[in-house]
């Protein structure tokens, strides 16, 4: 099998900082998993922190996902999000961004949601991994209802763990969500296994 060079450099990244690891861990779905990714122990520097920059926008260049606005979800997607438009920026391409609440805001600007998100915005959310896809769903659906005519350019995560089961699968197809993903578990088992 062969892979491009991101991602493999983004799979040996994950690996080298410890972002992966192995063993028995229960998920926040309640299930069992033999492994586990913490994608926050690959950005815990600077320099980290642009390996996985790059890795997210070399995928959003390689899928040429079109986009207007980049909506990171709380906590991890968060600094995902700043990091790719920084990322763009410095490229010349000044992207807006932002993120939700986990409780809404009374005070200030209040609300769940933070950023400039303006009408007839294709928005990709960003976030660190997929695997039932609920938080996924529940923010675009969230976002749709706060801002009826935006428009979804997908959800990119840095692994799908592959664990979405096919009725979740269909409510995002039905809600025009493409998952894009720079690594799948089935990537991380065949590099263990020796087939990367």
């Amino acid at each position: 099998m062969t892979m491009n060079d991101y991602k493999r450099e983004f799979l040996l990244h994950l690996v080298g900082t410890g972002a992966i690891r192995f063993g028995s861990f229960r998920l926040k779905s309640g299930c069992l998993s033999p492994y586990f990714i913490n994608i926050a122990d690959a950005m815990r520097t600077g320099r980290d922190a642009l390996k996985v920059a790059d890795a997210y926008v070399k995928k959003i260049e390689d899928a040429k996902i079109k986009f207007d606005f980049i909506f990171g979800i709380a906590y991890k997607g968060i600094p995902i999000a700043v990091l790719i438009a920084m990322r763009y920026a410095q490229k010349g391409i000044d992207v807006r961004w932002g993120y939700n609440r986990k409780t809404e805001k009374d005070h200030g600007e209040g609300g769940m949601t933070v950023g400039d998100i303006q009408g007839r915005d294709r928005v990709l959310i960003v976030d660190d991994v997929i695997s039932t896809g609920f938080t996924k769903l529940e923010s675009w659906l969230k976002l749709n209802y706060s801002f009826e005519d935006i428009k979804p350019a997908g959800v990119l995560v840095g692994v799908d763990r592959e664990e979405m089961d096919s009725d979740y699968r269909k409510k995002f197809e039905e809600c025009g969500l493409y998952i894009y993903s720079i690594l799948s578990a089935s990537d991380i088992f065949d590099y263990i296994g020796g087939k990367i």
